[in-house]
Order: C-alpha cells, then sequence, then structure tokens
C-alpha cells in the first residue's frame, strides 16, 4: 500500500472514531446538585421559593425520568471510589437550617422517597423562630435525612474577607469555624458529618487546605456546574435555586434541551369543553430516528401519578390516556428523550385547560442559563460581613447561601 493511501485509510478510520468517542464523552453527564434555601417561609426576596414552586420541581423530577440520589454517591463518583451514575442523576441539597425544611421539605422529600442533605449552621439553631431546633435536626437525622456542615456561624470565610486580622488570628478562628461545627452537628445528631458548604460560596486554597485539614472529604461551592468524574472533591458545584426562576428555566438548568413535536393533543392552549370524558394526551416527535426510543417518556405534570404511556418508534407517535378526574385547570404535558448523538436530555411541553381558569401569560424564550446564573454573581454578598468575626444575623434570611 503506498504512503498517500496509508494516510487516507488512517485518515478515515479516524473520521470514523472521532464521532464515537465524542459521543461517549457528551454521555459522560455525570450528575446535577441542587442548592435550595427556604420554601414558603421565611420571605426573602431572592432565596426563597414557594410551596407550590418546590412541589412542581421535585414533581418534575420524580414524574419525568431523573434519578434523586444521595450526595455520598456523587462524591464517591468524582472521587473515583463509584463506577457510575443513573441517567440523569440528581442530589437536593438544603442550606442552613430554616424551620421550612423540617415543615416543607422533610414531608415532600419523605412523601416522594427522596434522599436529600441539609448543610447546618449550628448557631443558627433554635435562635430565631424560622430556624429548626436542635429536637427537630435530630428527627431528620433519625429518619435517613443527611446532615452535614454549613460552618459554625455562617461567616465569609477566605483569608481576603479578614484583612484586619493577623495570620495566626485568622487561622485559629477558620479552624474553629470548622471543627467546632463538625464537632456540635456530630454529637447532636450522633452520625459522622464530612461535607461541607463553603457560605456564601467563598472559598479560597486557604479555605479548602483548612476543610480538608479537619476532617472534611468534600466542599461544595456556589459555582455553577455539574460534577463528573474526576471533579475536584473540595470544589462539587451546585445550581442555586432562586425565587426568580421559572419553571422552563430550571429544566433548562437540569440540562434538558429542546425537542420538536407535532400533532398535539389536546391542541396548545385549548379548553377541554367537557373534562369528564376521557382526554387522550397524543404527540408526535417528527425526528424520531434522532432519539434513543427506549428513553422516550411522557407525564402529565398534573396528574395525582404516573399514568402510563405508549410509543411506537416506528412512527414517534406517543400517546396516554386520563382516566381519573384531573385536578385544577391549567394542564401540562411533558414529553422527553435522549439525543442519539450527544446523550443528551430534550423535551418539549404544552398547555392546555379544563374550564374555569384563564392560562398564565406566556413567558418570554429563556435565556442562556450560563448567562442568567454568572458563577462570579454567585459569590457576591447580600450584606457586608464583619472582617474580623464573619459573623450573621441568624434573624434574617437574606444574606445566607
Amino acid at each position: 500500500m503506498t504512503a498517500r493511501a496509508s494516510f487516507a485509510a488512517l485518515a478515515l478510520l479516524l473520521t470514523g472514531i472521532a464521532p464515537s468517542i465524542a459521543a461517549e464523552a457528551e454521555r459522560e453527564l455525570g450528575a446535577t446538585i441542587l442548592c435550595y434555601h427556604i420554601v414558603e417561609s421565611p420571605q426573602d426576596p431572592r432565596m426563597e421559593v414557594s410551596r407550590e414552586v418546590f412541589r412542581q420541581q421535585m414533581r418534575y423530577l420524580a414524574m419525568t425520568g431523573y434519578t434523586v440520589i444521595p450526595l455520598r454517591h456523587v462524591y464517591e463518583y468524582a472521587s473515583g471510589k463509584r463506577a457510575s451514575l443513573p441517567k440523569n442523576a440528581v442530589v437536593v441539597t438544603f442550606d442552613d437550617g430554616w424551620r421550612s425544611t423540617y415543615t416543607e421539605v422533610y414531608p415532600e422529600m419523605k412523601r416522594r422517597g427522596f434522599p436529600f442533605t441539609v448543610f447546618i449552621y449550628p448557631k443558627i439553631i433554635g435562635q430565631t423562630s424560622h430556624a429548626m431546633s436542635w429536637k427537630q435536626v435530630r428527627e431528620l437525622a433519625d429518619a435517613g435525612v443527611d446532615i452535614q456542615s454549613h460552618t459554625l456561624s455562617h461567616g465569609y470565610l477566605s483569608r481576603r474577607r479578614h484583612a484586619s486580622s493577623s495570620d495566626a488570628e485568622y487561622a485559629a478562628w477558620l479552624e474553629r469555624e470548622l471543627l467546632e461545627s463538625k464537632r456540635i452537628l456530630e454529637k447532636e445528631t450522633g452520625r459522622s458529618v464530612e461535607f461541607l458548604a463553603y457560605p456564601y460560596g467563598d472559598f479560597d486554597r486557604r479555605v479548602t487546605a483548612g476543610v480538608a485539614k479537619a476532617g472534611y472529604a468534600a466542599g461544595l461551592t456556589c459555582e455553577f456546574g455539574r460534577i463528573k468524574r474526576g471533579s475536584d472533591p473540595l470544589r462539587m458545584k451546585r445550581i442555586a435555586i432562586e425565587k426568580s426562576m421559572d419553571f422552563a428555566t430550571f429544566r433548562r438548568l437540569l440540562g434538558a434541551g429542546n425537542m420538536r413535536l407535532e400533532e398535539m393533543s389536546p391542541q396548545p392552549g385549548i379548553v377541554v369543553e367537557d373534562p369528564t370524558a376521557t382526554i387522550t394526551v397524543a404527540a408526535k416527535i417528527p425526528n424520531f430516528s434522532n432519539v434513543d426510543p427506549k428513553s422516550v417518556g411522557m407525564a402529565l405534570m398534573s396528574a395525582a401519578g404516573v399514568i402510563p404511556y405508549s410509543y411506537d418508534p416506528r412512527s414517534g407517535a406517543i400517546t396516554l390516556t386520563v382516566k381519573e378526574a384531573l385536578k385544577g385547570t391549567f394542564q401540562r404535558a411533558l414529553v422527553w428523550a435522549t439525543d442519539l448523538k450527544s446523550g443528551k436530555r430534550v423535551e418539549a411541553t404544552w398547555t392546555f385547560r379544563l374550564p374555569g381558569e384563564q392560562l398564565p401569560p406566556v413567558r418570554p424564550a429563556v435565556p442562556d442559563p450560563l448567562k442568567l446564573i454568572a458563577p462570579a454573581g454567585m459569590l457576591q454578598p447580600v450584606t457586608t460581613a464583619n472582617s474580623g468575626g464573619g459573623g450573621h444575623d441568624a434573624r434574617s434570611p437574606r444574606a445566607q447561601h
């Protein structure tokens, strides 16, 4: 074989292999960690989400092919101790120790069988009517809720935030924030504390070194992104869920791309005149050859539970039949699948309604989430902390992350 022919054959081989390698790399999607703070109460201009919004988000995870897993599994995956994670893996975390974690979050997560982690700073517990008591913290821990550290007093941790302190003073303060929180939480719950969430997402190399020295295995940030194999366990990224975030943005932040649908029924926006009749929800995926047929799913988000659906991979048609009485009048259907080329999740949704309520206004196109929530913005304080003590007013939720 001539050198030119050999080169051509090699080039052909490489071009054939490259897409396969790229597709496999895209499929290594890891997991997403969600970061919540307050549900329903107390009110906060940024970090609080309503009860209904939180329930809608958990309903979406439960009904549309996501798997909620323990934080430890993601840590083990990132550090090479676990070979793989389920597809569409999600971790749910809550910061601070607000009472709503006990009154709103715990019942919803227990009902759905979802594991979750609560990062607590001990100085808030029992200090305000909006915070949990130690009795409630222990009840959560005894029920299997993962209780971890958010430092002792929720201060800014990086060295630059303590310019007026000497190196020795700062080192002693940082060590106390890390060790005392761990000690108190382990004493109160009777369980090991190995993970820490950096308050305000504020950390530097000195902080991560101190975290490791204090016996923590991982540190969680407010940096936007997913956890993949080989991610630094002391810089595990999270997606902060904020009050201004709508449902479309929530889905996109989890990684869902757009999928085109045709022949939706009931048609988008129409009123189903006879809600007592059997309702068939249907759609067609026009480019069905581009999605994994085993990954296609459909859900009616307003239904009480999962409704069986039928998918025809030869035509891209998917249907489900509603035999139960639907609650409310605003109804949302959602179809999802996995794109064969990229390995990423794609989905589409439309709405219809039953008599008696106006549809909510149509929202404008959702912006790129990476531009919507810039990592740098996550680190900006809402209030100015005392550079010496790093302490923070437990009566107000506004500055807590």
